[in-house]
């Protein structure tokens, strides 16, 4: 991963990672857009596929490392990843930004492009983490920046982010970018979605001048425009984070993220809880509840992150995780919640590998995490994210594809992966998922084996999780359904509605190639 990329990144890795040890292994032609090529292997001509495509300028590969994906009204997918930019000196590489790639219903790429601020300074960034269609067929994507037309709110240099959204046509040209700024130490989008008024909603964080977090909803118009704003927490020494946002059925909005109340483990290491907030159409919040384990004295006692939400065919709320104590001899797990739909738990599945011994005084607990989530015709869900897997005697993370029933029970579940001559997993989790009439696409990281550079794994499976017969799909170590016996919790955050501020950007398109490997099954 690039180091621009690590410095981007760095808030959101550090809050969804799980306690125990196995989870500490783990953890997006002339200026304008449009047009570029492909090159390199055959393409499918298959409905599933495992395939892997590389960011290409000039000759010269860039590394990737893929945030989300959506299904295209034409049958295909748009997948957005972080990457670099060519330097602007000639001289190693240049500044990060976002890379968006347009396949068809086989996999094979029609468009790909850089965007962003393709000429910022040293240590400036342009980093998309969302991305969603538009009503008109174009692109809405955000995520956060230093440089990037931010002026004096988030100059080059400063280390002070703020918000970053930008609208693409449907042939990759730009409309318009805009920053935003909320938070005296910095602002972040992770989350945007399209709403019905032809608006958006955004959800991340907003950091104040103590450095405490407070979760961020921001409601726009179709032209970047903030039309409310709400800040939950940063209270005391509760401090809020939002990964998730979603328009629901009454007009209103549901985000999922994580609350910090200050507890600790007895070795200091903090404990979070899973949060979700219920907003009206004015960005009222109607209710706010976390889940957590609770220990006798009344404290919480386990880390539980909500990654991914979506609202039920009845009326509620299904939503995607981890979950894991402080010790390596307690259970983790990735987590499927389902809410009703005033936020008080209808059920609750960790999905745990058992504890693993390495030796009689070495043990961890084999766990996952669900990154992604979607409802299936059946009542069922379709879960993306990663699950641990010995390898060479040791814990590491893969990718995870898995199917359950509305009860939570699993259906199937796979892990997809290269391998290197030795065996070694070269992919570590799916980053997002989508759901076409094929079945589940889900996108992450994969090392090029041969160059040693970081590249999009796709994988296109049906409806059974099948991919014909693929030599990457694995049936792995078989996660297992246990209860992981949360407790809803209504935490004391403060609701405001601090000003944002906005400003144009000077984000731009650069055409680029890609190489996509043939379907590997």
């Amino acid at each position: 991963m690039q180091g621009r990329h690590v410095a981007a990144l760095a808030l959101i890795l550090a809050a969804i990672l799980l306690l125990p040890a196995a989870a500490v292994a783990k953890r997006p032609p002339k200026g304008g857009g449009g047009g570029g090529s492909s090159g390199g292997g055959t393409v499918s001509t298959t409905s599933t596929y495992v395939k892997d495509y590389a960011n290409v300028v000039d000759g010269v590969e860039h590394d990737l490392v893929p945030v989300d994906v959506q299904p295209t009204p034409d049958g295909g997918a748009v997948t957005l990843a972080l990457t670099s930019a060519p330097s602007p000196t000639g001289a190693g590489t240049g500044p990060g930004v976002s890379w968006l790639l347009k396949t068809n219903a086989v996999g094979a790429p029609q468009w790909q492009e850089e965007v962003g601020c393709l000429s910022t300074p040293p240590g400036a960034f342009s980093d998309e983490l969302s991305l969603e269609l538009t009503s008109d067929g174009g692109y809405v994507i955000a995520g956060g920046t230093i440089g990037c037309g931010s002026g004096d709110d988030c100059p080059a240099f400063s280390g002070i982010q703020c918000g970053l959204i930008e609208r693409i046509d449907a042939s990759g040209q730009p409309e318009w970018a805009r920053v935003y700024d909320v938070g005296a130490d910095g602002t972040e989008f992770h989350a945007i979605a399209s709403t019905s008024d032809g608006g958006f909603v955004a959800a991340g964080s907003a950091t104040n001048t103590s450095h405490d977090l407070g979760g961020l909803v921001v409601k726009l118009d179709g032209s970047g425009n903030v039309q409310w704003q709400r800040q939950i927490g940063p209270t005391g020494s509760d401090q809020v984070y939002l990964h998730d946002i979603r328009q629901t059925s009454d007009g209103g909005y549901v985000s999922a993220g994580q609350l910090h109340d200050g507890s600790t483990t007895s070795t200091g290491a903090p404990l979070e809880s899973a949060l979700v907030a219920k907003l009206d159409a004015n960005g009222n919040v109607s209710w706010l509840h976390a889940y957590d384990n609770v220990g006798s004295g009344g404290g919480v006692t386990a880390t539980v992150h909500a990654l991914s939400i979506v609202q039920t065919a009845g009326g509620g709320y299904a939503v995607g995780g981890n979950w894991g104590t402080p010790t390596s001899l307690n259970p983790s797990g990735a987590l499927l919640l389902r809410l009703t739909a005033n936020g008080s738990i209808q059920s609750q599945t960790a999905y745990s590998g058992g504890l693993y011994c390495l030796d009689t005084e070495t043990c961890t607990q084999l766990g996952g995490a669900v990154n992604s989530l979607h409802q299936t015709a059946d009542g069922g869900f379709v879960l993306a994210g990663d699950a641990d897997l010995i390898q060479a005697g040791e814990p590491g993370l893969v990718p995870w594809l898995a199917k359950v029933d509305g009860s939570g029970a699993i259906v199937w579940q796979e892990q997809d992966y290269q391998v290197t001559t030795s065996g070694g997993a070269l992919s570590q989790y799916f980053a997002a998922s989508a759901l076409n009439p094929v079945g589940p696409l889900a996108v992450g990281p994969t090392e090029n084996y041969g160059n040693g550079h970081d590249e999009l794994l796709a994988v296109q499976a049906d409806g059974n999780g099948a991919v014909g017969n693929c030599s990457q799909v694995h049936p792995g170590s078989p996660l297992t359904a246990i209860d992981p016996g949360l407790t809803e919790l209504t935490p004391d955050v403060t609701i405001s509605a601090t000003p944002v501020s906005q400003s144009p950007s000077t984000a731009q398109t650069l055409s680029t190639t890609t190489t996509a490997t043939p379907a590997q099954c």
